[in-house]
């Protein structure tokens, strides 16, 4: 049994560097062979000529620099910048051309002018502006897209409400943020990486080798922070997911040798006591 203990220690989603014998993904998922589903992935924009404000700034936090990005989903829903101000559409993907609709009303067509390994060079067309945008893909794939993170059934919890929120909306947005970090550990799983990829993501937690910490008030992550309606707002939901975590007792799967899995598993019994 393990107890989740909930001192702040740290910095945003902190990852513990000794994890001893603990290994990599035995089993990667396998590249998928049809343009659509090869599609269907997180794309980190590494470098974009004439890009628009979108694409530098992060809009949801005053001051922060963007980590650009888009994601195709297997149901045609697209998320731009999932890691900042996000937005989602849904998109139709013919030939080269991705035409997106976004839920605000706007549209973006993208052009795949260039493919490479898992790299991608793509022409953006917006009402106003043309953006040419250099993306690397990240290699995992989630061929149902209701456990992709970044659904929107999940990945909401993200985007900051218009108005205060009870305390039972706290803990349903709060709900989706733990099922989100579960999701997301079970693909970083399958990557060769024995470390997981957190940068630009808003976040409470800090992982370490059998333990799951969540930050205290002065380190909270400000992204993370705003989440949330207000600051009061977001200290009342970090101590919702403080007295979750040392209330309850979790099992910690000691045989298993991949600590991405490990988290992921902890993660899920923590959404069910929810």
């Amino acid at each position: 049994m393990l107890l989740l203990s909930a001192f702040a220690l740290g910095i945003s989603c902190h990852m513990s560097q000794d994890r001893g014998q603990e290994k990599i993904a035995d089993v990667q998922t396998p590249i998928p062979k049809d343009p659509f589903h090869r599609l269907c992935q997180y794309w980190e924009v590494t470098d974009a000529d004439r890009p628009s404000y979108r694409d530098l700034f992060d809009q949801q936090v005053q001051g922060v620099f963007n980590y650009p990005g888009i994601i195709f989903l297997t149901d045609s829903t697209v998320v731009e910048n999932p890691r900042s101000a996000m937005r989602y559409g849904q998109f139709s993907y013919k030939g080269r051309v991705i035409t997106v609709h976004y839920d605000d009303g706007t549209q973006s067509v993208y052009t795949i002018t260039k493919e490479v390994g898992d790299s991608m060079t793509m022409e953006r067309k917006d009402p106003d502006h043309t953006t040419i945008l250099h993306l690397k893909g990240d290699q995992i794939f989630w061929p149902n897209s209701k456990v992709n993170p970044f659904n929107r059934s999940i990945g909401w919890w993200m985007k900051r409400p218009s108005k205060p929120e009870a305390d039972s909306l706290l803990r349903k947005r709060l709900k989706a943020c733990v099922r989100f970090y579960q999701y997301y550990f079970q693909g970083e799983a399958r990557t060769v990486s024995a470390d997981a990829d957190f940068q630009g993501l808003p976040c409470c937690f800090d992982w370490y080798q059998g333990a799951i910490i969540v930050q205290g008030p002065s380190h909270l992550d400000k992204k993370w922070i705003a989440c949330f309606y207000s600051e009061a707002q977001a200290m009342q939901a970090r101590q919702i997911m403080q007295d979750m975590l040392v209330s309850n007792q979790y099992n910690w799967d000691k045989t298993q040798t991949n600590w991405k899995l490990q988290i992921a598993d902890v993660l899920g019994q923590v959404y069910q006591k929810f």
